[in-house]
């Protein structure tokens, strides 16, 4: 009985290892395949040795193809990320370039007037939400003090969407002393502001880390690739809007939201996890990275007699209890009685008043508020206007209260 060549076996050994680097549920099927079909060959003799030895040859010449075209569009996507479909033309994530492509801010901003208090405003896409119409939370703030009369006060809102600690603490490390701020304020975002490290964007599909040691430490899995990225996110949107349409066709008098209902659903069940008991241990690990990113910022703001100021804004599912009860109640895995809305909230705030950090945690008035109106954009888990007049309420009132700003000239 003639067993495999030389060639087939090398050839075998390829496949396998392209198949790893795919996928774990690839190289599983391909190696139970390959049982199946030695034991069709040498059991029952189904088909001939040479036919068998010929088919795996093919399989391997169609992994290294596709292994190679791989890698073809993986540099292109690092070479020209801006020419391949539905890439954005923004990927300097961590400059100030990204500001003015954006539209947000330009360089006339680091000349701060004589006796103007400045805010620095840090946060990710809660600081950008509704930005264009002028209903985020920092614009309503800006309003807030104008009104008030007490003072000249400006609000710098630097803020990026999809970042986290890590971006914040770059920023303020490479353009604070530009900005000139007399405080910074951090909006910190519970549903994944912890678990966010600095990442670089290229367009709205792809982030990896800023690193260059993170960001390639892990190459050897196709899940950390710019082209899987793509092509996980591009698939994402596709079927959000599959299933939107399908939404919309079964209740047609239904508003339709930013995400479909599955999706949406999907993605507060994916943040959820910061909330259950058996998850701490995780949140721990996670939150002592981040609260490193925390002191930093401290630490600069001391240096310069900057007050800091951490505002913790609560996630949908620690607000809106109706969306609670469809997310446990579509992943059953999830038991209401492990879950503590609050312990997150608690730990940064035990650690800010550690370390004298003040922290404004809006958790309880969100939740009181949230029962009797909408605080969130349907299906978008940003805050709506309402949400957002709410948080510069709770911010000024802290702000004042705690006389965290110096004294404005004409007070």
């Amino acid at each position: 009985m003639k067993y495999f060549d030389r060639n087939t076996i090398i050839g075998v050994i390829i496949t396998l290892i392209i198949a790893l680097f795919y996928s774990y549920i690839i190289f599983s099927i391909y190696i139970l395949a390959l049982i199946i079909g030695i034991i069709f060959r040498y059991k029952l003799e189904l088909f001939d040795i040479k036919k068998f030895n010929s088919a795996l040859i093919n399989i391997t010449v169609g992994a290294v193809t596709i292994f190679s075209l791989t890698i073809v569009c993986e540099i292109w996507l690092h070479l020209y990320p801006h020419r391949f479909p539905g890439i954005g033309l923004v990927d300097t994530m961590g400059e100030f370039s990204d500001y003015s492509s954006r539209g947000y801010l330009n360089e006339d901003i680091f000349n701060k007037k004589k006796d103007v208090v400045r805010i620095l405003g840090l946060g990710d896409s809660f600081s950008v939400f509704l930005r264009d119409q002028r209903k985020n939370y920092n614009d309503f703030l800006q309003q807030e003090y104008i009104a008030s009369g007490k003072g000249d006060v400006e609000i710098v809102n630097a803020g990026m969407e999809a970042m986290g600690p890590g971006y914040y603490w770059y920023i303020l490390n490479k353009f604070g002393d530009l900005f000139k701020p007399d405080l910074v304020l951090v909006g910190f975002f519970m549903g994944n502001d912890i678990e966010r490290d600095f990442a670089i964007m290229i367009g709205n599909f792809i982030s990896e880390p800023k690193d260059v040691r993170k960001r390639y430490s892990k190459y050897g899995q196709f899940g950390y690739w710019r082209l899987y990225k793509l092509l996980k996110n591009k698939y994402f949107r596709y079927r959000d809007i599959q299933m939107k349409n399908q939404e919309a066709k079964r209740h047609p008098s239904h508003e339709v939201g930013y995400f479909s209902q599955a999706t949406f659903l999907e993605i507060e069940k994916e943040r959820s996890w910061i909330f259950d008991k058996n998850n701490w241990e995780l949140l721990h690990r996670e939150w002592r990275e981040c609260s490193e990113v925390i002191l930093q910022m401290k630490d600069w703001c001391d240096r310069r007699k900057i007050k800091l100021l951490i505002a913790i804004l609560p996630d949908q599912f620690q607000v809106d209890q109706e969306l609670r009860e469809a997310v446990l109640t579509k992943y059953k895995h999830i038991s209401e009685e492990n879950l503590d809305l609050s312990y997150p909230d608690n730990l940064i705030v035990d650690f800010c008043r550690t370390h004298n950090i003040d922290c404004l945690d809006m958790l309880g008035p969100f939740q009181e508020q949230g029962k009797t109106r909408q605080l969130y954009s349907l299906r978008d888990s940003h805050w709506n206007e309402a949400g957002n007049r709410l948080a510069a309420d709770l911010i000024f009132e802290y702000l004042e209260k705690n006389q965290l700003l110096p004294p404005r000239p004409g007070q």
